[in-house]
């Protein structure tokens, strides 16, 4: 796992499946730059990672952990551009705009590709387990069989920014549509 620095207290508040998350995050991002051959940012990438659904449970979550976000930079005295970034950079990964910046472009596409890899899937049935508000297993009907889950990784592929990130995606379909059928089967079965 990736040294968090001070953002280890941070980490450590979060619940297990944003920790996952978290690390996953990191880790599909160090997989970008390696196939990009390109650098990132560390600390922002942490930053972004770990800081990003620190408010998870709020209604407007990406507002409200961007706030949280900025406050505790601010208190751990980072630059008002690192600052301005991380806020930026969480404040819209619900949305995910095309971006310049590397390591945003890849936090923003990290958070698409940890739903196609194995602990995704699973943190998907954490979700189904646990959240009642949603409907996850009509949710997870729609979306289960095969065409439409192709279908929804040719959407997904569309809102990748990076070259990098389409081809690791290509490279999980196996996994992904395998995953989902699992799932399935203890869901349903």
């Amino acid at each position: 796992m990736a040294d968090l620095g001070i953002f280890q207290r941070e980490f450590e508040k979060l619940d297990l499946d944003l920790q996952i998350h978290a690390i996953m995050l990191i880790d599909i991002c160090k997989e970008i730059a390696r196939i990009s051959n390109k650098k990132l940012d560390e600390k922002k990438l942490i930053a972004c990672a770990v800081l990003h659904d620190s408010k998870n449970h709020e209604e407007n979550h990406a507002a409200a952990s961007a706030e949280y976000a900025k406050k505790f930079l601010k208190k751990e005295n980072f630059s008002d551009k690192f600052i301005k970034d991380v806020f930026e950079a969480i404040y819209n990964h619900s949305d995910k705009p095309k971006v310049k910046d590397f390591t945003i472009a890849c936090f923003y596409d990290a958070d698409i590709l940890c739903r196609f890899y194995a602990l995704g899937v699973l943190r998907a049935w954490s979700h189904i387990k646990s959240d009642h508000k949603r409907d996850w297993k009509a949710l997870f009907k729609k979306y289960a069989k095969k065409q439409s889950l192709k279908s929804y990784l040719k959407e997904m592929e569309q809102k990748l920014q990076l070259q990098a990130s389409k081809k690791l995606l290509q490279s999980k379909e196996k996994e992904y549509l395998f995953s989902h059928e699992l799932l399935g089967k203890l869901l349903f079965e």
